[in-house]
């Protein structure tokens, strides 16, 4: 009888060989309980049940300030890691603290989950396609409700691949539960698991059933065919990529909210932020948070589970205050919104800049912090996101755009100085908006950190329960997918085909709905290129996308089609080894340095100045965390080309892809038998 063994601390032992040195007392543990596949998983609950604990992983990856989406937002050329009290951050003096035995793991950098975290979750989604056929399903193999399960599986697994090849290339290649702990762990290219996903996923487009057919919660068939015009568009099968979205633009499951639909909802106004006081309900000075409803704004609404009903929705996640069972605060605004309440280098008031600017006080007196939230400053825009891609085509800020538009995008000014402390000391100050200069003075050193705009209404929810006094962001169901990606993974599709015209009306609509002025000409894409399609991906998926991982999938693209980029270029590969590839020559570097002012100027921190923004093209991939590789000592597990220990690697294996719809055999043991 085939048995799951549970230990305690046990995480990479069922995945990837020992996370600690072999002299450890840890690897002389007893398992603390064994579970039988046979008397567990009898049933669909009992399956959907490991397969709730995968996609509760694609979960905490988004809420918490600390949240994966963030850091690998953070890695691309949108926004920065910006918590400047952690000057060893990997994600910011690259070239010096990104390296394998860097133990960060918080808001300062996110590798190490983003490798644990990703096999955990792996493992859950293999633990129901290894016992799929336990229970007695009545048709069989071709049962609908065995196949949507088992789809969607499929589905939770491919989503964590694609993210571990995206951040480490070449990886380890687990494609059942591991029952007993190994070590022998090593390799495999990357194509290899790409083409496995691709035929996972098309079996799941097969069967797994609409939105309006399963739990909120649960993937349904549109997500699976966003994620595999993804994976498509790496094998270069564009066409194919372009009638997946033609599939869920037009299956009438979900459609693009517009003013249409803010019409029929009857809801004239969206809060984004406080005007009363949470505590006494007293009126709060400064700016009217309340804002005309329009389809951006309500769209993000986080009141009266507006989300979870949307259209637009496709792969929503609930998590609604005051329900048993939901999870903690989002956290959002403390993880994407300034820290204006900081007292090192942050907002201070003039004349002279010598004194705090803000009430940092959290308690129930009036203030600031209730209206906009208490921020924490950990992605830090940069003047690409914040201004650049508002500047449609070179000319002025488009504030008409809904995503753009004063109140919906929080600006700096919207604050106003409430120290109390300044009521006597400079009560000229006290209650005028906030200025990062005056009269040559810098009125915040820490402008990093504590100074910048960002689109607030898709953060903002009213903290209810926990940390009131914060405002920092409150429970919030939240979109993972949502039709507008749709539109803009088939524009970019279009765009590999030449089709500009056609990349274009797609980016159209999406402009359209937000009350854009300029609009695209198949012209502007053809000569900007992808930029059209990531600028525009950047307005409208601020916060929702990994946008690490998108161009890192771009970068595989052009290195495997050889097309010109917009910036002159052309990239290329060896045909077999994409991670060495790309770590030598890549888009992803380019884009930064490009793109991102903090890369290409190196620059330092007010706190501490040694520390600076750099990075290198290995970059494009992540280390691997050195603990989870040591006590593989059967084989070697290779570490990411161009860190310590990748001198060391060996070649990777090659898969040999497998059918879906039945359970896997283990894959290197497949193309490699155990002696």
């Amino acid at each position: 009888m085939k048995k799951i063994k549970n230990i305690t601390g046990l995480i990479l032992v069922l995945l990837l060989g020992f996370t600690m040195s072999c002299n450890d007392n840890f690897l002389n543990q007893e398992p603390l309980s064994t579970l039988s596949p046979e008397n567990t998983f009898i049933n669909q609950s009992g399956l959907q049940t490991a397969l709730d604990a995968s996609i509760k992983g694609i979960f905490n990856q988004w809420n918490t300030d600390v949240g994966d989406l963030m850091f690998n937002h953070n890695m691309s050329e949108a926004t920065v890691v910006s918590c400047t009290d952690k000057p060893d951050s990997p994600g910011v003096d690259m070239r010096v603290y990104a390296n394998p035995q860097n133990t960060r793991n918080n808001d300062a950098g996110r590798m190490r989950n983003f490798y644990i975290e990703n096999y955990k979750q792996i493992k859950n989604a293999n633990t129901v396609i290894d016992n799929i056929d336990i229970p007695d399903w009545p048709g069989g193999e071709s049962d609908p409700n065995r196949n949507d399960l088992l789809g969607r599986a499929y589905f939770a697994r491919a989503f964590f691949y694609l993210q571990l090849t995206m951040d480490f290339g070449n990886v380890a290649f687990p494609l059942t539960v591991i029952s007993e702990a190994r070590q022998d762990f090593k390799a495999f290219y990357q194509q290899g698991i790409w083409d496995q996903m691709i035929t996972d996923l098309e079996y799941a487009e097969q069967w797994v059933k609409p939105k309006s057919e399963l739990p909120i919660g649960q993937p349904p068939v549109n997500a699976v065919r966003i994620l595999l015009a993804k994976y498509y568009m790496l094998n270069e099968r564009f066409s194919d990529a372009e009638t997946m979205m033609d599939k869920v633009i037009n299956s009438g499951n979900e459609h693009l909210f517009t003013q249409t639909d803010v019409d029929a909802s009857g809801v004239a106004t969206v809060d984004v932020g406080n005007n009363t006081n949470p505590f006494t309900g007293e009126e709060l000075p400064g700016v009217n948070c309340t804002q005309p409803a329009d389809p951006v704004n309500l769209l993000f609404m986080a009141a009266n589970s507006q989300k979870t009903q949307n259209p637009e929705g496709i792969f929503t996640i609930v998590n609604a205050p005051f329900i048993d069972g939901s999870q903690g605060r989002s956290q959002r605004v403390r993880a994407w919104g300034p820290n204006f309440v900081s007292t090192n280098k942050g907002v201070k008031a003039p004349p002279t800049g010598t004194v705090t600017g803000m009430d940092i006080r959290q308690n129930s007196v009036s203030k600031q912090m209730h209206k906009w939230g208490r921020g924490q400053g950990f992605a830090r825009p940069t003047n690409y996101a914040q201004f650049e891609i508002w500047e449609f085509k070179g000319g002025e800020p488009d504030r008409q755009d809904y995503r753009h538009k004063r109140g919906n995008w929080f600006d700096m000014n919207m604050l106003i100085y409430d120290n109390p402390d300044l009521e006597t000391s400079d009560p000229e100050w006290f209650h005028k908006p906030a200025q990062l200069w005056y009269n040559d003075v810098l009125l915040c050193e820490d402008s990093i950190r504590c100074w910048y705009g960002y689109p607030m209404y898709k953060f903002f929810a009213h903290n209810y329960e926990d940390q009131v006094k914060r405002q920092d962001g409150g429970k919030q169901d939240m979109y993972i997918m949502r039709i507008a990606e749709a539109y803009l993974v088939r524009a970019e599709a279009r765009f590999w085909q030449n089709d500009y015209a056609g990349a274009a009306d797609d980016l159209n609509i999406i402009r359209e709905r937000a009350n854009a002025k300029e609009m695209y000409t198949a012209g502007d894409v053809q000569s900007m290129g992808i930029g059209a399609i990531l600028d525009e991906r950047c307005r409208e998926l601020w916060g929702e996308e990994y946008r690490h991982d998108e161009l890192v999938r771009i970068s595989v693209i052009f290195a495997k089609t050889g097309k010109q980029c917009y910036n002159g270029k052309t990239y290329s590969w060896d045909g077999k080894d994409m991670e060495t590839s790309l770590s030598a020559n890549n888009f992803y570097y380019d884009r930064q340095i490009e793109k991102n002012n903090y890369f290409r100027d190196n620059t330092p921190w007010s706190t501490y100045p040694t520390t600076k923004y750099t990075m290198d093209p290995k970059n494009i991939f992540w280390p691997v965390y050195e603990n989870y590789l040591i006590g593989n000592v059967g084989a070697i597990l290779n570490q990411t080309t161009g860190y310590d220990g990748s001198e060391n690697n060996i070649e990777p294996l090659t898969h040999v892809v497998q059918q879906a719809g039945v359970p896997n055999e283990d894959p290197q043991y497949a193309v490699e038998p155990p002696q």
